[in-house]
């Protein structure tokens, strides 16, 4: 800023009440209205004393009506003027003259006020009372001169009002030599304050012009103690390098001569910017370049020779003496190496290392993104969880740096099917995650999920490896499926999930039905979790019956649960969960403990027949915990046999021999439950030693029917069991029908309903003590 000289304003600037055609006006009249807060403490404290002597000298003498009007005046008058100091003290821009003027009108209002007494109030009061108010009035003229002339003004017109009010008083009493000579003294304060105003505000321009010096050299001194990196930069109207240092030709690659005169967007965006669009951050900083605005730390990428660099550039405006914007100074710092840091930092904390995908925090940031667009558009988006189907096969087989370089090749396909708008994430292992952003409809939705299984189905070949996965995929919308991204997240998740149930390499859409299932499911496993300590389980026994004989063989023990606050739950829905949450091994030994403890109590003749899930299979205990309540019954292993059924060929077929082979060794027979209707093998029977097989209920249903390719299967199963010397049972009974059809072709045993329902521990001793030995069809 240029310093003027004050001598130059004319009196008409002093007082405001005409613009100056040069200098910082705003930022003076804000200064001025900060120093005049400050200076009228005084006065006012002065007016309110004058005011409670005055008051309290003519109280019983003037009308209470005029008293009550004086005192109001003086109410509405202090309130605007505690208002108005407070935002004056406040102040740290620049003012408008109408600030100015309503500090004028403050005190005008002030002078007002007390103009009341010598006008008004002195008709009713003595000599000595007439005394007293010129005496007030007198030292009001003086403070307001001694402290208000920062706005000459202000102090004008309160000192003007008080001694014009002050002369008619005199006059009116006769003393008329005392009221030219109140006058006279009136206006040796006006000139006062006048002169004084003047030499305020040149006070207060130098103060201006001195804090941008100071500030010029803070900037100076910056860049001579500052590290290698900062230098000082400068520029002119024209936005054209002026002055630039040595190490600002540096940082440039270019010497001092060059760098003079050139224009800033040159050496920031490239001498062809005018041709090309700007970047984001080049256009920001010319946006407010051209506002004249101050501004602070401004991250630009620069291009320097065939480096990219990164500059930290701080600049404030250069301002004339008319306020116009003549240039700009400032400071940058090359921060290349620590931006550096801090993009590796970011991108590790947001990104996958392996696919270079977003993580799964970025994801759900993407995903929270996108939904406030599509509400700020009133769109819709959708979110896909994509899962990778017999990856962890893969994984096992071939090594974990093949499995990480098909995930590779998976991110790298995924990338290729975004749209514009969509993004993809990796939310861990084998999951992974599209962000669709112009969600249409359903059915485009679905076309877009299988171009994605088809898309990551093909082959892939990785070091000479030709290999192949697929992908099930569960997608959830905004806003018909969820507002929020963790709604989304929760409901894909869902739909993934049912996805991958229902044979995999399908795409599935969240529908209510399935967020019940959930919590459906939620509640049974915090239940499952308490039932053993509660006493909600218990077993049931079912008949196996030998056909030759009529005879009751054994008894297959049957779980069931009963919760008091979900009642009765199908094995079919609690048994899974139990798998799932590893609930399925306390549960397991406490079924093995329960039935041989009652299968103790039978005669020796009757064998006990106990299901044995895939799950259990891996529980390493599993073989310690069948000794442990073989030992604490006193159950003979030959009496105790154990169904499991094909599902354990489709986890861990060896580790499932190993286990029947330990359990054989205690002499414990084996059954193979559901037999036809998953996965099972010859070689495989053959191998475990199995000592009867389960026929499916559903074959002997359709032989009802009179299915042919049912009773083939039925007699190649019996001719196979039987040269293999093992018993086969027909199980699901239900009618004479299907009995009959049982014997027919040459079933061993049979159970199901039609001969006896499942039964308690003491049904089971009343079935066996009234009909020991006796036919039960």
């Amino acid at each position: 800023m240029v310093a003027i000289d004050t001598n130059q304003l004319g009196w008409l600037e002093i007082l405001g009440l005409r613009e100056p055609r040069d200098g910082e006006w705003k930022l003076v009249r804000s200064a001025q209205l900060r120093e005049l807060s400050r200076n009228s403490l005084l006065p006012v404290v002065a007016v309110l004393l004058a005011t409670l002597s005055s008051a309290s000298l003519f109280w019983n003498s003037v009308p209470g009506e005029m008293m009550a009007v004086w005192l109001i005046i003086l109410f509405v008058a202090l309130i605007s003027i505690v208002s108005a100091r407070r935002t004056n003290l406040a102040r740290t821009g620049g003012a408008r003259r109408s600030d100015v003027m309503r500090a004028v009108a403050n005190c005008t209002i002030l002078g007002l006020f007390w103009s009341i007494p010598p006008l008004f109030f002195a008709q009713y009061g003595n000599m000595e009372q007439i005394i007293t108010i010129a005496a007030f009035s007198l030292a009001l003229m003086g403070a307001t001169a001694l402290m208000l002339n920062v706005v000459p003004l202000a102090g004008i017109m309160l000192n003007g009002l008080i001694g014009i009010s002050l002369s008619v008083m005199l006059f009116n009493q006769g003393l008329t030599l005392l009221s030219a000579l109140t006058f006279s003294y009136g206006l040796c304060l006006t000139f006062t304050m006048l002169i004084n105003g003047r030499s305020v505000i040149g006070r207060l321009r130098n103060d201006i012009a001195l804090a941008e010096q100071r500030e010029v050299v803070k900037l100076m001194l910056r860049q001579e103690n500052s590290a290698e990196s900062d230098w000082l930069w400068q520029v002119d109207a024209r936005k054209c390098i002026i002055e630039p240092s040595q190490r600002f030709a540096a940082a440039a690659s270019m010497d001092v001569a060059t760098l003079e005169g050139m224009p800033l967007l040159d050496l920031l965006a490239g001498s062809g910017w005018r041709e090309e669009a700007l970047s984001d951050e080049i256009r920001e900083l010319l946006k407010k370049m051209q506002a004249g605005r101050t501004f602070s730390e401004f991250m630009l990428p620069v291009q320097i020779g065939d480096e990219q660099r990164w500059w930290k550039i701080s600049g404030t405006p250069r301002l004339s003496a008319n306020r116009h914007v003549i240039g700009y100074r400032g400071v940058i710092a090359d921060v290349t190496e620590r931006e550096a840091i801090e993009r590796r930092i970011y991108h590790m904390a947001h990104f996958d290392a392996l696919t270079g995908l977003p993580n799964r925090a970025y994801t759900n940031d993407l995903l929270r993104d996108r939904i406030a667009d599509a509400a700020a558009n009133s769109r819709y988006c959708a979110f896909l969880m994509i899962d990778l189907d017999r990856f962890k096969a893969i994984n096992d087989t071939s090594g974990h740096p093949i499995g990480d370089k098909l995930l590779e090749q998976v991110a790298e396909r995924l990338k290729g099917l975004l749209q514009p708008g969509d993004k993809c994430g990796r939310l861990g292992g084998d999951e992974f995650a599209m962000i669709i952003a112009n969600y249409r409809s359903s059915e485009h939705l679905d076309k877009r999920a299988r171009e994605i299984i088809v898309r990551l189905s093909e082959g892939y070949t990785v070091e000479d490896q030709l290999l192949h996965i697929g992908a099930s995929v569960g997608s959830a919308v905004y806003p018909k499926d969820g507002g929020t991204a963790a709604a989304l997240l929760r409901k894909a998740d869902l739909a993934l999930y049912r996805a991958k149930g229902s044979g995999r390499g399908t795409h599935s859409p969240y529908e209510p039905v399935l967020l019940h299932a959930a919590e459906e499911r939620r509640a049974i496993e915090s239940a499952l979790r308490e039932a053993i300590e509660k006493g909600e389980l218990h077993l049931v026994y079912q008949p196996v019956v030998t056909l030759a004989s009529r005879e009751i063989a054994g008894f297959e023990a049957l779980l069931r649960w009963t919760s008091p606050t979900l009642g009765e739950v199908p094995p079919e829905k609690f048994i899974p969960i139990a798998e799932e949450t590893r609930l399925i091994d306390p549960i397991g030994e406490w079924v093995f403990r329960e039935a041989c403890s009652e299968a103790a109590t039978w005669p020796e003749r009757y064998r006990l027949a106990v299901n044995l899930s895939a799950g259990q299979l891996r529980n390493p205990r599993l073989s310690d915990a069948i000794v442990s309540a073989l030992s604490r019954s006193g159950l003979a292993p030959t009496r105790l046999e154990l169904e499991t059924t094909e599902a354990i060929l489709s986890s861990d077929s060896e580790q499932a021999i190993q286990t029947f082979e330990q359990l054989r060794g205690l002499g414990v027979t084996m059954a193979l439950d559901d037999f036809g209707t998953g996965y099972s093998t010859l070689g495989f029977i053959g191998r475990t030693s199995f000592n009867s097989i389960k026929i499916d209920r559903r074959f002997i249903r359709d032989a009802e029917t009179g299915s042919k390719s049912s009773i083939a299967i039925i007699r190649a199963v019996i001719a196979m069991a039987d040269s293999l010397g093992i018993a086969t049972i027909a199980e699901g009974i239900e009618n004479d029908q299907q009995y009959a059809i049982a014997e027919q072709l040459g079933v061993a045993q049979v159970q199901g309903y039609f001969l006896d329902r499942p039964m308690d521990g003491e049904g089971v001793l009343d079935r066996i003590g009234t009909l020991p030995g006796k036919a039960v069809a």
